[in-house]
């Protein structure tokens, strides 16, 4: 079974900033641990939710962006075993990685050097950690560098689109997914560049039909305008299951996609 961890929901300057929702990313467990875009706060969501990071294998980081990246480099001297045991891989953008035009670097030579392993990633690479295979696909944003994954589980396809404008080579990179994970930062009628609205997240997820859309990231404005009443017009202009994430929501896909909420965002 593969299960998917949201450590934080939250995404852009004044989510981030103010902490409207968490952003700690997304970890996922499937034989390999990994850990995407291990935003400011993922140290404090991994000791809530018993996650040790000693024993993560993988930190993807799609682009240079603190909210993004944050934790990352103390991530990597928890994957590290503060840095006793080189081990685990570091994959990201260019920019994340490297620098580039601007970006970046987010990580420092210094961490870079303790993991097990460092990899820049383009659109087109492709990876493996243990058993689990990720494709490495493009987006259209402000760090041009910027990258998305579909990570092959071993229950189906997940893919994680990242900051992205909605143009066709992105939504065809992702096609085939069995849960599709959107970065859906606006509501309808505020669309900014480089960024998913809710108008954008339906038209992907309807192109793409996946058992099961997931909408994350979400900027302030998107809060305050109410995430559940954009969900649901997702849902009903694609036509595909379409679910809020929340912050420590799981989602297990075997041979059904089951969503669990943490008891803390119960009603």
């Amino acid at each position: 079974m593969a299960t998917i961890i949201f450590l934080g929901t939250g995404g852009g300057r004044f989510s981030t900033v103010y902490q409207v929702r968490r952003t700690g990313g997304i970890y996922l467990k499937d034989g390999a641990n990994i850990h995407i875009d291990p935003g400011p706060g993922s140290v404090l969501a991994m000791r809530e939710m018993h996650l040790d990071p000693a024993k993560t294998d993988c930190i993807l980081v799609s682009h240079a962006h603190p909210d993004h990246y944050g934790d990352a480099e103390v991530l990597i001297e928890g994957m590290t075993r503060c840095s006793f045991t080189k081990r685990g891989l570091v994959a990201g953008s260019r920019s994340a990685i490297e620098g580039h035009e601007g970006f970046g670097p987010a990580i420092s030579g210094y961490h870079r050097g303790i993991a097990g392993e460092s990899r820049v990633l383009v659109p087109g690479d492709e990876l493996t950690v243990k058993r689990t295979e990720i494709a490495v696909t493009p987006t259209r944003h402000s760090d041009p560098d910027g990258v998305g994954f579909v990570i092959r589980t071993s229950e189906g396809a997940i893919s994680y689109v990242s900051d992205s404008e909605l143009v066709d080579e992105v939504v065809n990179s992702h096609k085939g997914a069995r849960a599709l994970i959107m970065c859906v930062t606006r509501p309808r009628r505020s669309r900014v560049r480089h960024h998913l609205s809710s108008e954008d997240g339906a038209a992907f997820a309807k192109e793409i039909d996946p058992e099961i859309a997931i909408i994350t990231h979400f900027g302030s404005k998107m809060v305050h305008e109410g995430v559940e009443k954009e969900r649901r017009f997702i849902e009903e202009e694609s036509g595909v299951r379409t679910v809020a994430a929340e912050d420590f929501m799981r989602v297990s896909l075997a041979k059904a996609i089951r969503v669990t909420r943490h008891p803390s965002q119960k009603a």
